[in-house]
């Protein structure tokens, strides 16, 4: 533990060596560039003749020796890095290094299109620096205007692609019944006990909330039903002529009538909606899952599943196209 803290330590010292000369490579350049410009050469000249001197006899003309030494350190940077990651077998092959850090290496060779990627190797080495602590640029205006442009970036680039995506899929589905038969073949029919078992506790509890609310209603069209039945019956009607009794003992036995149908199809009802009665439902919920999976029905379950599949990659399609960095607060602006 102790050897690699000490191992993290001298990365970092190195980190942080290697920034400062390669700001310092980079401030050379920048410098070097703009004094070769006539226009500066000619107002140091006029207002500052000795710096211009010094500058350009000192360093202007010898830059290219002056890039060499810090090119010689990159290169020998590199190199001993190249040899950690070959001896910690950081990579599956010991010329993967280069190929990984490919702007260290271009950026090494002295031409002047190419010295800017040294600029790479800096912006590489901040978030190594961020992880230590060392610095934190997560709360400064140009990290989180850097964040907000590269989520927006990527939020764009992966929408479009999703998009087409769903769009080609979509197509594959409108073109050809493959889709939709594999999805009632391999996804619904494994399925269909479980299915069937949620359909028929589905239709149990619904039974049960429909009679509990429709139960008074229903009584009252049972005793209409009996009593037209009651009126029609030639018995009934004989003993409801008889003189005295007849009349009351018909009515008596309308009500019992309606009341023992009422208790039998209550009952009834709450054995069929119990879960532990349920084999009646049961049958019937299998039975008309076999009718929609037989081929008299294919077609139409195939077009049923292709119509579900389409509604359904649309709202996702749909969902994805919202621009959610537009709900994003705007960044405050900048300290003065």
């Amino acid at each position: 533990m102790a050897d690699r803290t000490a191992r993290e330590t001298l990365g970092l010292v190195v980190d942080v060596v290697m920034m400062a000369l390669i700001v310092a490579n980079l401030a050379l350049l920048i410098v070097d560039w703009g004094f070769a410009s006539p226009i500066v050469q000619t107002q140091m000249e006029n207002y500052v003749p000795a710096l211009y001197t010094w500058y350009d006899q000192t360093i202007h003309q010898h830059f290219l020796l002056y890039d060499l030494a810090f090119v010689s350190i990159f290169v020998v940077e590199i190199l001993v890095r190249w040899g950690l990651a070959i001896y910690r077998q950081r990579y599956h092959r010991w010329f993967f290094y280069p190929f990984v850090h490919w702007y260290d290496v271009l950026g090494c060779i002295p031409v002047g299109s190419l010295r800017s990627l040294r600029l790479l190797r800096l912006v590489a080495m901040i978030p190594k620096l961020q992880r230590t602590g060392l610095v934190d640029l997560r709360e400064t205006y140009f990290y989180r205007t850097f964040e907000k442009y590269r989520d927006i970036v990527l939020e764009e680039i992966s929408d479009r692609v999703t998009v087409r995506i769903i769009e080609g899929l979509q197509e594959e589905i409108r073109t050809s019944q493959e889709v939709t038969t594999r999805i009632g073949r391999e996804v619904i029919a494994p399925q269909r006990e479980a299915l069937i078992e949620a359909v028929t506790h589905r239709l149990q509890e619904a039974t049960a909330v429909a009679y509990d609310h429709q139960q008074d209603d229903f009584h009252e069209y049972l005793d209409g039903v009996i009593e037209d039945a009651v009126q029609r019956n030639r018995e009934i009607g004989t003993l409801a002529a008889l003189p005295g009794v007849g009349r009351p003992v018909a009515s008596l036995l309308e009500n019992a009538i309606s009341d023992i149908v009422f208790n039998v199809v209550d009952r009834m009802v709450t054995d069929v909606c119990s879960f532990d009665n349920d084999q009646a439902i049961t049958q019937v919920t299998s039975i008309s899952a076999d009718a929609l999976m037989s081929p008299k029905y294919d077609r139409r379950l195939n077009q049923l599943a292709q119509s579900v599949v389409l509604q359904s990659l649309d709202v996702i399609k749909d969902h994805v196209q919202i621009r959610r960095w537009k709900e994003v607060e705007p960044l405050a602006n900048p300290p003065e």
